[in-house]
């Protein structure tokens, strides 16, 4: 499985007089700058009768497409399907699965594009997100237009065999079979046919036989047409059946993914979630679901969203990567990436006391520090884009103020205002939000969960729910068992004495963001044996004696030394966290059945089981967050979103695994302490 942490080689090019690029490690050019656009839209379009497609779906009350690449290249077959999604069918969803090995820089993409001004409305999207290249999934979310780009950086196998499907149309487009022949295995032709469905089509420019007989093999019925242009011949064909079988044999059955609902329903009906908390886990889960047309009901116990720890007047969007490669670092890697194309789409051009991507400083403020940055720059190959070193002098002049280390520097990372975040997040007309309203049970009748008040009353019922209120779920009895911790932070406001020129987030052992409305907020504790919610003197002073150390010049400046601690206002919040500090995210397993099932693991923690695990049928958790709620809780949304609705997963099955809930339970069980 390729990871974050390995190196990307990015395509090397040749550009020929006309503009076309050309590859140079696969000796064929990517387009025809005279008929590559017609040709995209000739044998990958209309040979898989997407026009007509999409006009059936546009009388659909709520239809979406998947479509599926071999090849990503410069992205043309990605922005003209998009375009005819426009122009045939604007309401559908489309979701479109790519792998690309040798990546186009953003320079050179740009480049390329440029070859098809009819396409920039498209194109200038595509460069606004493209990610940074580093090996994995990545999820680009084009939220106002409806679109979604699953793109794998890495071998195509790689890509595939960590997927799930169904893709309804496939477009193979990897450089010829002579030229790139691990583009055409029969391997791959077997991930298509898995990731498909009956009905899936495909098409691709090449009629090699090769091909023709690698696709008829794994059941798809394959017809020799008319090519494009000069071209004599291509290649079209439709999976003719299929049955959803396992990708591969699996050493950790406890982790397959229920299908506890249907993908769909009968005449497109519109299904019903019930999420259980309005903070950012809460709302960013809403906010997935109705995203792919669901009918949301958020329930809070208080009467505004975001009143717990997504309170915050600012929340610091970075991630502090491990200096080795390990699962949470890549976790955290790559839903900070989403978050930093997220939050921009959602907050950008709205108050400026909501969202400033102005970047975060991360000090090596002690030797120890230090050395850990190092490390990880030597063990963790990442792009400039993500993350770069500075020294000192670089560091004072991003942040606008003297510092006396350098650091990593997270140019895409800035501050946001979670509860404007959570708001946004629960103005789709499809969310309603219910406040002021306690759930104290659930209970599972008729195939819908209801929930129950403190008065026994049942207040509303779906075949779906979301627990999404961090350390109350708890309060349930279904939940009752998860090893989360409750973790009491204190953040400090201080009024600016002077007019401040920080210009970025710093952080160290803590943190400090750019002024706003005249007033600093630092922060934060980490308490975990205290349940006061009352504003403690001595915390004040600890976040203030913090940030003199990281900002002694700013600290000055401002004349922080002088302030009465007891006259200062700040905020007091839980953060939830979980024993390995990565969230819980997936269906809610059931616990008793988990035990019985499992139960030889506590003689023998290698064990070979083949039955998959026991989860409550409909009831999914997104909890555990602790301070990191503002990076991991919209990855995690599209992750649970993906699950619910059986769609392709936004990053690999592994970084799921390591998230889901029942992980717990099979660690108890080999260590023989449940």
């Amino acid at each position: 499985m390729s990871k974050p942490s390995l190196p990307v080689h990015t395509a090397q090019l040749d550009w020929s007089e006309d503009g076309a690029p050309l590859s140079s490690q696969f000796d064929d050019v990517y387009f025809s700058s005279h008929s590559g656009i017609d040709e995209s839209r000739y044998v990958f379009l209309e040979q898989n009768h997407l026009p007509a497609r999409l006009q059936v779906l546009s009388a659909s009350e709520n239809p979406s497409l998947h479509l599926g690449e071999t090849g990503f290249g410069t992205g043309l077959n990605f922005l003209c399907a998009w375009q005819l999604r426009d122009q045939a069918a604007p309401h559908c969803r489309l979701q479109f699965t790519s792998v690309e090995k040798y990546p186009l820089c953003a320079d050179n993409l740009s480049k390329a594009l440029h070859n098809w001004p009819e396409l920039t409305t498209y194109s200038s999207r595509l460069i606004e997100l493209y990610p940074c290249l580093t090996a994995g999934w990545h999820r680009l979310s084009f939220i106002a237009e409806r679109v979604d780009l699953n793109l794998f950086i890495g071998d195509v196998l790689d890509g595939f065999s960590s997927q799930k499907g169904p893709i309804d149309a496939w477009f193979l487009d990897g450089f010829s079979p002579a030229k790139n022949p691990d583009m055409w295995s029969p391997d791959l032709f077997q991930q298509l046919a898995r990731l498909g469905k009956k009905g899936t089509t495909v098409s691709t420019f090449t009629a090699a036989s090769a091909v023709r007989e690698g696709l008829k093999a794994v059941g798809f019925e394959v017809t020799r047409v008319k090519g494009h242009g000069r071209k004599r011949h291509m290649l079209t064909g439709c999976l003719s059946t299929h049955q959803r079988v396992a990708n591969e044999k699996t050493t950790t059955p406890w982790f397959t993914l229920p299908a506890l609902i249907p993908p769909a329903t009968p005449n497109n009906k519109q299904q019903h979630a019930i999420v259980i908390g309005a903070g950012l886990a809460g709302t960013s889960t809403a906010f997935s679901l109705a995203q792919r047309g669901w009918k949301v009901s958020v329930f809070d116990r208080h009467s505004q969203p975001a009143q717990e720890a997504s309170g915050n007047a600012q929340g610091i969007l970075y991630t502090k990567l491990s200096a080795e490669a390990d699962i949470k670092s890549d976790f955290y890697s790559r839903a900070y990436q989403y978050a930093a194309q997220q939050l921009p789409q959602l907050l950008s051009g709205s108050d400026a006391g909501e969202w400033s991507a102005c970047g975060v400083l991360q000090l090596a403020y002690t030797d120890k520090e230090a050395a850990r940055q190092q490390q990880f720059l030597n063990n963790c190959p990442t792009p400039a884009s993500l993350v770069h070193a500075v020294n000192a002098a670089q560091a004072s002049k991003i942040a606008g103020t003297h510092l006396q280390h350098g650091g990593l520097f997270f140019p895409q990372a800035g501050w946001a205002h979670p509860a404007a975040l959570c708001r946004r997040y629960l103005e789709q007309s499809s969310i309603t939000f219910n406040a002021g309203l306690n759930i104290e049970q659930l209970s599972y009748q008729d195939n819908e969960w209801q929930l129950i008040n403190s008065q026994g009353d049942v207040i509303d019922s779906a075949p779906v729910v979301i627990i999404a209120n961090a350390y109350d779920a708890l309060r349930l009895d279904a939940s009752a068992f998860l090893p989360v911790k409750r973790i009491r932070g204190q953040v400090t406001h201080i009024p600016a004495a002077e007019p401040s020129h920080l210009r970025t987030v710093i952080c160290g052992k803590a943190y400090i963001a750019p002024v706003i409305k005249n007033q600093f907020h630092i922060g934060a504790t980490f308490d975990l044996d205290s349940n006061t919610t009352a504003l403690r003197s001595e915390d004040h002073q600890r976040n203030i004696d913090e940030i003199n150390q990281l900002v002694p010049e700013l600290a000055k400046q401002q004349q922080w030394q002088q302030l009465e601690r007891q006259q200062l206002t700040g905020r007091v919040g839980f953060r939830c966290t979980s024993p390995d500090y990565l969230p819980l995210v997936g269906p809610l397993p059931d616990l008793q059945l988990f035990m019985t099932q499992y139960a030889h693991l506590r003689k023998d923690a290698s064990f070979q089981f083949n039955t998959a695990g026991s989860y409550q049928p409909g009831l999914y958790l997104n909890i555990g967050h602790g301070s990191k709620g503002l990076v991991s809780c919209p990855l995690s949304a599209e992750i649970l979103a993906s699950i619910i609705c059986d769609e392709s997963l936004p990053i690999e099955k592994n970084l799921v695994d390591a998230v889901n809930p029942s992980r717990f339970i099979i660690r108890d069980l080999m260590r023989n302490k449940i």
